[in-house]
């Protein structure tokens, strides 16, 4: 009986988050980020449930799957998951005890089949199912044949945006659900993602990055920046740290790059990220590249390209 009702008011909290705004609580949310000497500037596209939905049907199309229609009460309970996913990182409601089934079940949801989908401070402009692909358990959940219904709940945020999909068929008998949608606690550095960069470098076509000490100063110096702030800083640090008097000869002669990622549990899924978000390809394709350094810790990546 207590714990049903702390379910309740964990609940009703996470849902008054969502309602009366997750930016006035301060909640930090992981990004990915570009700068460049010459940046290209981002398209800014509004996101809603429907857009979402209609990417996770296109995609479910091709595949030969059905589509799948909204569900009012699979809404009520994805806002109260992505509350608590933003604010406690709870996958698995070990901290708030909402797990994904409880909230599910607490909207008056019965199911046969349910699983989610995840993605804290994406670019807007990133291709969202090219990203979930890269994780084998949320690929599997987009492929589900099962499916039928779906709610979903999206928070812009600046550049970036919050997504949390519930993803279920109906019916009085669980038969199935997957694992739920979590990054797991990462544990790569900056050698694992450059391997990971120049790899993805020699698919495409085009040279591995050679290391220069001189770009890993920087590099080491933007990593220690984000760091002590605890989130990506929108490159405010980038171009005062390429005009220190101690530094400034290094933009004299190159012209530099600076690729900002955070959030990601493994190198391959940052180098996705990368990829599949507008301007940053450029690490991975761009042949003008010659020299770089990477540094990275805490999920928090700094990648220095130059020519």
């Amino acid at each position: 009986m207590i714990k049903n009702v702390l379910r309740i008011f964990t609940l009703l909290a996470a849902m008054t988050i969502v309602y009366f705004g997750f930016e006035k609580l301060g909640l930090n949310i992981p990004v990915i980020n570009l700068q460049t000497t010459n940046a290209p500037s981002l398209i800014k596209t509004e996101w809603t449930e429907e857009k979402v939905l209609m990417m996770i049907n296109d995609y479910r199309q091709k595949k030969g799957l059905g589509v799948l229609t909204p569900n009012e009460k699979l809404s009520m309970a994805a806002k109260a998951r992505l509350a608590v996913l933003m604010q406690y990182e709870d996958s698995l409601g070990e901290i708030t005890g909402l797990t994904r089934e409880d909230a599910v079940e607490m909207v008056g949801y019965n199911y046969s089949w349910i699983g989610d989908l995840a993605v804290l401070g994406f670019f807007r402009s990133n291709d969202l199912t090219a990203f979930w692909t890269t994780q084998e358990n949320s690929r599997q959940t987009l492929e589900e044949p099962n499916l039928k219904e779906a709610g979903i709940a999206v928070v812009m945020g600046g550049e970036t945006m919050s997504i949390y999909a519930l993803l279920g068929a109906p019916g009085k008998v669980k038969k199935a659900t997957t694992r739920p949608s979590s990054p797991a606690s990462a544990s790569w550095g900056g050698p694992d993602l450059w391997v990971a960069v120049n790899n993805r470098r020699v698919e495409f076509g085009v040279n591995p990055l050679r290391q220069k000490d001189e770009l890993c100063t920087i590099a080491a110096i933007r990593l220690n920046q984000i760091l002590d702030l605890g989130e990506l800083d929108a490159h405010a640090g980038f171009e005062p740290t390429l005009n220190r008097e101690d530094l400034k000869w290094i933009s004299e002669k190159y012209n530099i790059s600076e690729f900002l990622v955070s959030g990601y549990s493994t190198p391959q899924e940052s180098v996705a990220a990368w990829e599949n978000t507008l301007g940053h390809k450029k690490l991975l394709s761009g042949g003008e590249y010659v020299w770089g350094c990477i540094y990275a810790q805490n999920k928090f990546g700094v990648a220095i390209a130059a020519y």
